[in-house]
């Protein structure tokens, strides 16, 4: 039997929808073309996105001219404008000497790196097989009008949205701009909890389990991550509940179903709680974090393990707000 495995906790915070724009070469049958698109992209589910764009081949020097447009619809996985990532696409393209339609289709790799946090650069290799009639089956290649081959491209992908989610380091200073949050002292998150109605030993246990989540702030986000050399969103809870014997499921949507329910309303919380969000803005719980107290909370997303607050209004706890579908006590 064989399975598909994604990351447990893919943050799909880190897939921000934007614009990419890619110019790039063909080579087939010892022919160079150029090749152009526009893409508008967006997150579809974990790691993965989707696109929708337009795409131009400039080819006069094929017998006939096959220079074309069209559009094309595309899937990403990891493309999030930082480090490797996979890519597919098909679609449809008008001849222009003709009016007849072609079809095609291309996967392969692609690297990028993110000098600004709303622009990322890149190169993409893919194999790109073009059909001469679309209306033919797809798996029947035809050597005499149909073609294949190598298609390299350099990428330039503008970032709209998305989380804004800073490094901070381990002293429990944020860094990267935006607003700068202190974490609470443990002796304040004991005092918070137990003002909340905890017991003793339970506002003990949620300062202890809060200050280890606080003490690892600054590690940076990793897929599938539990420990100080990276953590996931429900990695994070799991690490900082685990540290004092309290065990609870790993990922985020059974984080969101543990414990009882509570109010989803900031003066309810205790030090502990766990929130879940919805990037989609929909009921399927995509991210959690762990409240620490004053209207905080501590997370781990794209850009590390940071603080982020639900009352502060700077435009990354405000996103994060927006996105808050629900609560839920373990202690």
């Amino acid at each position: 039997m064989a399975a598909v495995v994604l990351p447990p906790d893919a943050d799909l915070s880190a897939q921000t929808r934007g614009f990419d724009f890619t110019y790039g070469r063909w080579w087939s049958g010892g022919i160079a073309a150029e090749t152009y698109s526009f893409t508008y992209r967006r997150p579809l589910f974990g790691p993965f996105s989707y696109g929708i764009g337009v795409s131009h081949l400039d080819d006069p020097t094929a017998t006939p001219d096959r220079t074309q447009t069209g559009g094309e619809f595309s899937i990403g996985l990891g493309n999030d404008g930082k480090g490797p990532y996979a890519l597919g696409s098909v679609g449809l393209a008008m001849r222009h000497v003709d009016g007849s339609t072609d079809a095609a289709w291309a996967a392969g790799v692609g690297y990028a790196v993110r000098p600004l946090s709303f622009l990322s650069v890149g190169a993409e290799a893919t194999y790109r097989v073009e059909k001469d009639e679309w209306r033919r089956a797809f798996w029947r290649f035809d050597p005499l009008v149909d073609r294949s081959g190598w298609q390299v491209r350099a990428k330039m992908a503008i970032h709209l949205g998305g989380t804004r989610t800073r490094m901070v380091g381990r002293s429990g200073r944020a860094g990267g701009g935006g607003a700068d949050f202190e974490p609470p002292s443990k002796s304040d998150i004991n005092r918070i909890a137990r003002s909340s109605g905890a017991s003793s030993s339970a506002a003990r246990t949620a300062a202890d389990i809060v200050q280890t989540a606080i003490d690892v702030m600054g590690t940076p986000y990793r897929w599938g991550g539990t420990d100080d050399n990276g953590f996931d969103c429900s990695g994070l809870i799991q690490y900082a509940y685990g540290e004092h014997d309290v065990i609870i499921p790993r990922v985020s949507r059974d984080q969101a179903r543990a414990g009882k329910y509570v109010e989803r309303r900031v003066g309810d919380l205790r030090p502990g709680d766990i929130l879940a969000f919805s990037v989609e803005r929909t009921s399927r719980i995509t991210h959690v974090g762990l409240y620490i107290g004053e209207g905080k909370f501590i997370h781990s997303a794209s850009r590390g393990v940071a603080i982020s607050s639900l009352v502060a209004t700077d435009g990354n706890s405000r996103w994060w707000q927006a996105r808050w579908v629900s609560v839920r006590r373990i202690l």
